[in-house]
């Protein structure tokens, strides 16, 4: 039985050390890199059920995929500020 394919995290997006968004956090830093994610996620909004042959629920699984990052390091930012400025 072949293994499903996740098409919201492919295997070919962990082929080194640290995953592409990890290394755009890094270089890019949190504020560009949640403008990002949430600019993408509109972008899968906004052409849900357009790709011929793609059920419309992967583009929006994408786009909750994006929403949900954006808030991670929105936390983990604001987490980081709170204990920086208790200090």
């Amino acid at each position: 039985m072949e293994k499903p394919i996740n098409h919201i995290n492919p295997s070919h997006y962990k082929t080194t050390s640290k995953e592409v968004w990890e290394m755009m956090l890094a270089i890019w830093g949190p504020e560009l890199f949640i403008a990002h994610c949430e600019m993408t996620a509109f972008k899968y909004k906004m052409r849900a059920g357009l790709k011929e042959g793609q059920p419309v629920e992967r583009d929006l699984e994408k786009a909750f995929w994006y929403i949900k990052k954006a808030a991670e390091i929105k936390l983990l930012t604001a987490d980081k500020n709170c204990m920086e400025n208790s200090r």
